[in-house]
């Protein structure tokens, strides 16, 4: 290791020590809202204990943790603009999913089609981000 990259590796992790200290909160906060939101609608009612699918682009497992009768399908492989489910969910998440595709009322119908009537969609866009990444935003 050379004494620059170490005075590197010093600089970054002491700055990371310090923010822990302050108490500084690095998630982002348009996430933090949301999945505050999503909790308190899946714990109304004891929802989370329902059949639920997730579709994201697969690294955020938030509701896996929180709900035992969870599945999840990963975007872009799992294009929902084009597949379904076979099986009906009572909910069903897209979360950060449909500011990526290119026929959002296709993504909209068969997120529709794997709701089991009665059962609740629940829809997670971005709205200050005109550009982000894509698909793990």
């Amino acid at each position: 290791m050379t004494t620059g990259s170490l005075a590197g590796t010093l600089r970054t992790r002491g700055r990371q020590v310090a923010k822990r200290l302050l108490g500084y909160d690095s998630r982002n906060w348009l996430r933090i809202r949301q999945i505050e939101a999503f909790t308190v609608f899946l714990e109304a009612a004891n929802r989370k204990a329902s059949d639920v699918i997730e579709i994201s682009p697969g690294w955020n497992r938030t509701w896996r943790a929180m709900c035992p009768n969870y599945r999840s399908v990963e975007f872009p492989d799992f294009d929902i603009c084009r597949d379904r489910t076979e099986e009906q969910y009572s909910i069903v998440i897209a979360d950060q999913v449909l500011e990526h595709v290119q026929r959002p009322i296709a993504a909209v119908q068969n997120i529709h089609a794997m709701t089991r009537p009665g059962g609740w969609a629940m829809v997670a866009t971005p709205f200050l981000f005109r550009v982000h990444a894509r698909p793990h935003d």
